[in-house]
């Protein structure tokens, strides 16, 4: 019978013995587990050159000098991100918009800045994901302004609504190009646009106050104002016309349906006395408090229960999705058309005790002769948009003529 005995292995080469044999062990175990390949190896067919490379092999020759003049380059390297979004004008688009070559070699730096900016996301947005998307994906630009009366508030940041409608690009509700002329590039997708994109200029306010069609309609939201300011002067809950600002919303942004002088008028309102007479019918204004359902609630006026609809029940200080401001209820006409899902859309979820679930009290729906709506829940005939895609600072407005939502 043959004995193992022991073999007394110096410390010194155990120490190196040990690690060797752990590596192995490991790798024996680790390819014991591993399963064997099944089918061939997949070759990556995406995009292979980068931003700058594809940009410099495009045609948009207007656009890349306005690009290497304002140094975006220097401005991409520093922006927060390594993936774009770019809307780049054809050559055709710019001499449209009165650019030449010579007026971008001697524009100031910063002026080709601000203009180029508006045109770039700071979010890679693939062409095959953006034609999924049912309606708009909003997307923030790097173009940044401090403007008045934001005084202690972060810049006002640009925004942009990009989707795929029938076989067209639309941005902010508008064709800007046909569909499937992208350029993909490692870090960027770069759409072409027929037209240089414009910036916003105005808020709901300045524009509603620069056209005498919606006199009537700034007068309802200042009656509505005075009486809830009456009721109590500190509370600012259900102001109309702070809304309707850009600095008064703080930012936030909505869809407008705005009726004008017309439409009062065939609801049977045709002067501000008659509007001032209707938001009396609810006099005194109750005080804020619990409903039966233990959601607490602030009484409106007569008139304000018709309209707040209309501004998608946006109120005071406090808007939709809680006055999140990185949330943005924005829709076009393109986006109205086809997402079924903005009708009755919950916009803010409730909770006992306090405010109650707030849902988008229009109805939208497309039809022979273009877009329709009505009030939610009522059995009226659509009223069709006399004006739409009007972008401004704090959102979109569109225009009714035939009459307003009455409940």
């Amino acid at each position: 019978m043959k004995f193992f005995t022991a073999v007394n292995i110096p410390g010194k080469l155990l120490r190196y013995c040990l690690p060797v044999l752990l590596v192995l062990t490991i790798a024996c175990r680790k390819q014991d587990i591993e399963p064997d390949p099944v089918g061939e190896p997949v070759p990556y067919t995406g995009p292979v050159l980068g931003l700058k490379e594809t940009l410099e092999k495009s045609p948009y020759t207007y656009f890349k000098a306005a690009w290497k003049r304002a140094k975006i380059d220097a401005r991409l390297d520093a922006a927060a991100t390594i993936s774009f979004t770019i809307f780049a004008p054809t050559d055709k688009a710019f001499e449209q918009a009165g650019w030449t070559m010579e007026k971008i070699n001697q524009a100031a730096p910063e002026q080709l800045d601000s203009l180029l900016s508006f045109h770039i996301s700071a979010n890679q947005i693939h062409p095959a994901s953006l034609a999924e998307v049912i309606g708009n994906v909003p997307m923030v630009t790097l173009l940044k302004a401090e403007l008045p009366g934001f005084e202690g508030y972060p810049p006002y940041q640009y925004m942009l609504f990009a989707g795929v409608y029938h076989d067209s690009l639309y941005v902010n509700g508008q064709p800007v190009s046909k569909w499937g002329q992208a350029l993909e590039s490692t870090t960027a997708t770069i759409y072409p646009t027929d037209k240089v994109l414009q910036k916003p200029v105005q808020d709901m306010l300045s524009f509603l106050q620069s056209d005498e069609r919606f006199s009537l309609y700034l007068e309802a939201c200042r009656i509505n104002d005075s009486l809830y300011l009456d009721k109590d002067p500190w509370n600012t809950t259900l102001l109309n016309m702070p809304v309707l600002s850009a600095t008064g919303s703080s930012g936030g942004q909505f869809t407008l349906v705005v009726p004008t002088n017309e439409a009062f008028h065939k609801s049977g309102f045709n002067t501000a006395e008659d509007i001032r007479q209707y938001s009396y019918k609810s006099l005194p204004i109750g005080d804020p408090g619990y409903d039966d359902k233990f959601y607490y609630v602030y009484p409106t006026t007569a008139m304000d229960s018709i309209l707040l609809p209309n501004r998608m029940d946006y109120a005071g200080t406090v808007a939709a999705y809680n006055g999140t401001k990185k949330i943005y209820p924005v829709y076009f006409v393109n986006e109205l058309m086809v997402n079924r899902s903005v009708s009755g859309m919950m916009l803010r979820t409730g909770a006992v005790y306090n405010y109650a679930p707030m849902i988008y009290r229009l109805d939208f729906a497309a039809g022979n002769t273009g877009l329709g709506v009505r009030r939610l829940g009522t059995a009226a005939a659509r009223l069709p948009l006399a004006e739409t895609n009007i972008c401004l600072l704090n959102g979109v407005v569109h225009v009714v003529n035939d009459g307003l939502f009455m409940p």
